[in-house]
Order: C-alpha cells, then structure tokens, then sequence
C-alpha cells in the first residue's frame, strides 16, 4: 500500500458522498495498518522489541546460580526499564509519529481535502491502527519474556498472581504506548522532524526531569506511568540520584494510580486534540499556496 490517491481511495471510496465518521475512522485505520505492515521499519523494530525475551534464557542458560534475582525480579525489571521505559517511547515514535508526517510531506493530506472525511477522524484512525499494532507486537513479546523469566526461580507460570501481574503490566504498557503515540502523533503534525523532536523529549526531558528537584517530574509522561506500576504507592518518597557529579538525595511525590490514570486520558485526548487542529492548519497553508 503507497501514499497515492489511488491507494486512498481504495479504503475511502472513490465517490463523493458523504461517509460517516466511523467508516472515516476505519478507512484511515485500515490504510495506516497496511502502511506499517509494509513498512521495512517494522522488521528492525519488532527485531528490537523482541530481543528482551533473550535475557532471561541467556541466564538460565550460563548459570542460575550465580544470578541472585529470580524469574519474578528480572520479569519486572525487563518490562518497567526496558519494555515501558524504552520500547514504548521507540515505537510511538517511528510508527505514530512518522504515520502523519509522512502524510504531510508526501502531499496525501490535500488529496484527503477533496474527500468527504473527517479530518477528526482522519487523525484518529491513524492513532488507532499505531496503537493496535504496537499493543500486539509489545504484549506478545512481554507475554514471551515472562514465560522465558520462568525458566530461572521463584516464577511459576501458571501461578495466580502471577498471571495477574502480567496482565497488570499489559495494561500499563498499553496506557503508555497511547500516551506517548499521540504526543508522537502531534509531533508528526506539527513540526517537520518529529523523531529528532520526540527523542529529546522522551530520552532527554524525561531524564533529566527525574533528577531535577521539586515537582518538575511532573511534567513528564513517564511519571505518571510509572505510577501505574504494579506497587503499593506512599504520598511520598527519598530516593538516591546518581549523577556524573556525584550523588544526591531527591524528594520524590508520588501519585496514586487512579490519577495517574485520569492524567493520562487526559494528555493522550489532549495530544490528539492538538494534532487535529495542526493537521487542519497545515492543510490549509498547504492548499492556499497551492492555490496562490
């Protein structure tokens, strides 16, 4: 599938009557799904995301004995650092953000102004098919890492509250690929370089947040993702920052899952909100020179 009127209009319809906004919603789901499918990107990436499930069998392969963290322990570590931490930001980044962009540069979005779509709904369908591919991709490769983090001790696959960890976890991982895609999302509408613009974000805002003193983590998804986290949650907390400077102690707020949850339906909504209205912006400058 091509960014070409033709390839469009194949999941938008070649007339102009009116279409309703659902199946707006699933045309432009339906193109965008089909677009990252083909993508070569998409092998490098799941190539990426799947590489964790390795961990925990490289250990148990040397040596268990000389790895004192069970299967639960390195479970959890693998999904907070590296699952949620890194592959979710990486993946609303190549997949939500570059969807849009690309969009925009390669002159789709005045052709989708000559159809009856929704420009609402144009952007959300983009949003929903990053989502699904990316929740699918990233669950079956946790899913995979926690029965991989089986083979070492303390970690019974059948175990109840086991399970319920995974599926806790899941939630979470999906609750931060949609907030990070849609802010991909409007980096992807509003500015040219959305990778360059989302890595200093996530990687570097981000970081740097956490170490700063007071409330500035605030501003950050990731703190409130990781309120989410599977742990009984204080009002507040000391923890120790290692720095190349040295190390220091670090007062840390925290927030209650409910509202970390509420926090992000909110900035995801708002995320999307902003990149409707960027879209129709650009298009508009985009069809007045054109017209010029």
């Amino acid at each position: 599938m091509e960014h070409t009127p033709g390839a469009l209009a194949a999941f938008l319809g070649a007339k102009p009557a009116a279409r309703g906004y659902a199946n707006a919603v699933r045309g432009s789901a339906g193109h965008a799904a089909s677009l990252i499918l083909r993508q070569k990107r998409l092998a490098l990436v799941a190539l990426v995301a799947f590489l964790p499930v390795l961990i925990p069998l490289a250990m148990a392969f040397l040596s268990r004995t000389q790895f004192v963290d069970g299967g639960n322990v390195v479970f959890v570590r693998l999904v907070e650092q590296l699952y949620i931490s890194v592959l979710a930001p990486l993946l609303a980044l190549f997949f939500a953000g570059m969807l849009v962009a690309e969009d925009v540069e390669m002159q789709t979005m005045p052709y989708i102004l000559t159809r009856p779509i929704p420009r609402s709904g144009w952007v959300v369908g983009r949003f929903i098919a990053y989502l699904c591919v990316s929740v699918a991709i990233l669950s079956v490769s946790i899913t995979l890492t926690y029965l991989a983090s089986a083979t070492l001790a303390n970690l019974k696959m059948t175990d109840r509250n086991n399970l319920v960890l995974l599926a806790h976890y899941l939630g979470v991982t999906a609750a931060a690929l949609a907030a990070y895609g849609a802010l991909a999302v409007f980096l992807g509408a509003f500015t040219k370089r959305p990778i360059v613009y989302g890595l200093l974000l996530l990687y570097g805002w981000q970081k740097i947040a956490t170490v700063i003193p007071g409330l500035v983590d605030f501003l950050t998804i990731k703190k409130y993702v990781d309120a989410l986290y599977p742990v009984l949650a204080t009002q507040r907390g000391v923890v120790e920052v290692q720095t190349a400077l040295g190390s220091f102690q670090k007062q840390v707020f925290m927030v209650s899952a409910s509202r970390a949850g509420l926090v992000l339906a909110c900035v995801t909504a708002a995320f999307l909100v902003a990149s409707i209205i960027a879209v129709r912006r650009r298009e508009y400058v985009s069809n007045r020179v054109a017209g010029s």
